[in-house]
């Protein structure tokens, strides 16, 4: 009894020290994980002070029903620094409190208002910007943060792209499905004299519950999300489809449809992309002190969570990163960077705009004429440095005039046909042919595409990947259909998913590019200009080779 007492005492003992001896280094660890965090803030006080600048995934839902006179007015809705008498030095942060009014000048109670901020120099020779950050409140008031980069007097520019009101139609709108017209061909031969027969059918890039199974070509694919069903031909096989397109002119009437007349009265002046007025309109002045320049930030890694975020200004056409030091390359330096690799460029139009910048830098040729001579693929090799740079179109939806249908592929099944390594680098960019789509699909299809690229990874842990964000767009005119099927709030909300879906994801680099879209020293377009292309190609760069 007395020796079963004793070996009892024994594990007691023994199981105190080691849950003891755990808690001390786990503390020890907590301990250093916050020291090395306030180290890293130490060493870069601006990160440290737009910590907070992120704003709340979940949007201020809006349910009150329209009526005109309460809708947020810009003539009324003005915004004021705060604590503006005070000093402000080069690393502090802005903040600006913007009050929503209505046609009334009565201050509105809830939020949902859409506002695009930027600072910008006073001073036209260091052609700076920087775009600022907005919290809605969802009562009528929102907070905007804007980094100070640079000293010398600077304005604030806060642009009402869309009140709430016509937010909650864009939202609207967006979750209604297949209201894009598309249609595809199916190609066969007829009877014994061989004649080719063509029959044109309508597609749907979701469910139609309206049309019967057996009127179905469901040609989706499961495995990465993807949808596509379109109307059986009579007398041809689903397989006989053979190339697809978007039919701008019967989808318009369609669209419009989806919005009374007072909606579409939010879409035109004033309410739509009106500049608000400062109180008062002096600008601000930003006196010098010392912050890490380039040369002092960090390396971009990727490692860091920072590494992939916008934060960051314009000084003369030049995007300056506040929180990595992202390198102009000149095309000696591009070469060398991208000397014995491959790069799969994969995505949307705005992702073959890289591709083609290297194929000036570079440049790439295909030895294989045929494959020179197809529209979606881009890019081409490079004998005398061993680079190869692959791009492709993801699949359908897309707003293309028309194109083979097993010329495109989905970025899933490219994904997992890439062998990696540490030579490898993969880029995908997909956004705006999604801007028309629900929100669920993009989601659903980046999601399929995170677990192929977790698959790659497990090939291959060396190989890098790069997933891009949106940016800001042109609306041609100011018509109604383009802001509906691709405003800017659209494209923001994908962005705010694609930060969703890899913010936390160690294997994958997020570069957002919407910052420097907003504050950009050129005009808005999906397919922007040299300036914005390169300098985008330049934080890529700086990851692949940061030294």
């Amino acid at each position: 009894m007395a020796s079963a007492l004793k070996h009892t005492v024994v594990y007691v003992t023994a199981a105190v020290i080691i849950i003891m001896t755990w808690r001390f280094h786990y503390q020890r660890s907590m301990i250093w994980d916050m020291y090395t965090t306030d180290r890293k803030d130490v060493l870069n006080p601006l990160l440290s002070k737009l910590h907070l600048m992120e704003p709340p995934v979940k949007p201020c839902l809006l349910n009150q029903s329209l009526v005109l006179d309460k809708v947020t007015y810009p003539k009324y809705t003005k915004f004021v620094v705060l604590n503006r008498d005070r000093l402000y030095h080069q690393g502090d942060v802005l903040t600006v409190r913007v009050v929503a009014k209505d046609k009334e000048g009565r201050t509105k109670t809830y939020g949902g208002d859409f506002f695009r901020a930027r600072l910008v120099s006073s001073d036209l020779s260091l052609q700076a910007s920087s775009a600022g950050h907005v919290t809605d409140h969802c009562n009528g008031t929102y907070t905007v943060l804007f980094p100070l980069s640079w000293a010398g007097t600077v304005s604030i520019k806060i642009q009402l792209v869309h009140p709430s009101e016509a937010v909650k139609v864009l939202r609207r709108v967006r979750e209604t499905t297949n209201k894009r017209v598309f249609y595809c061909s199916f190609v066969g031969v007829k009877g014994k004299t061989r004649k080719k027969k063509i029959s044109r059918q309508q597609c749907f890039s979701s469910a139609n519950p309206s049309l019967p199974p057996n009127r179905q070509c469901d040609l989706s694919n499961q495995k990465v999300n993807g949808t596509w069903i379109c109307e059986r031909p009579k007398k041809l096989l689903c397989s006989a489809i053979s190339k697809c397109g978007w039919n701008r002119d019967k989808g318009r009437a369609k669209i419009l449809g989806l919005v009374s007349p007072d909606e579409r009265k939010l879409f035109q002046k004033p309410y739509l992309e009106s500049e608000l007025e400062v109180d008062p309109m002096e600008p601000i002045r930003v006196l010098d002190t010392e912050l890490s320049t380039p040369q002092h930030l960090p390396a971009c890694t990727g490692n860091a969570r920072e590494s992939g975020s916008s934060l960051g200004h314009w000084s003369r056409k030049v995007w300056k990163s506040s929180v990595c030091n992202v390198r102009v390359f000149t095309k000696e330096d591009i070469q060398w960077c991208l000397a014995n690799k491959t790069v799969y460029m994969q995505g949307d139009s705005t992702i073959r705009q890289w591709s083609l910048r290297l194929q000036r830098e570079v440049p790439l040729y295909y030895n294989d004429k045929t494959m020179a001579s197809r529209a979606l693929p881009a890019g081409g090799d490079n004998s005398q440095w061993n680079i190869s740079v692959r791009y492709r179109f993801h699949h359908f939806p897309a707003q293309l005039k028309e194109v083979k249908f097993y010329d495109s592929r989905y970025i899933v099944d490219e994904v997992d046909t890439i062998h990696g390594g540490p030579n490898t680098v993969v880029v995908l960019g997909l956004w705006a042919h999604f801007t028309a789509e629900p929100l669920e699909m993009i989601r659903s299809r980046l999601y399929a595409i995170r677990g192929a690229i977790h698959r790659l990874m497990r090939r291959h842990p060396s190989t890098r990947v790069f997933v891009r964000t949106g940016t800001t767009r042109e609306h041609e005119q100011g018509k109604l259909e383009f802001y509906l099927l691709g405003s800017d709030w659209l494209a923001y909300q994908i962005t705010e998913v694609i930060r969703e879906m890899f913010r936390a994801d160690p294997d994958v680099v997020v570069l957002d590019t919407w910052d420097m879209s907003v504050c950009q020293p050129g005009k808005d377009n999906v397919h922007p200009d040299d300036t914005m292309v390169y300098n985008q190609l330049y934080r890529l760069l700086s990851h692949i080779c940061p030294n």
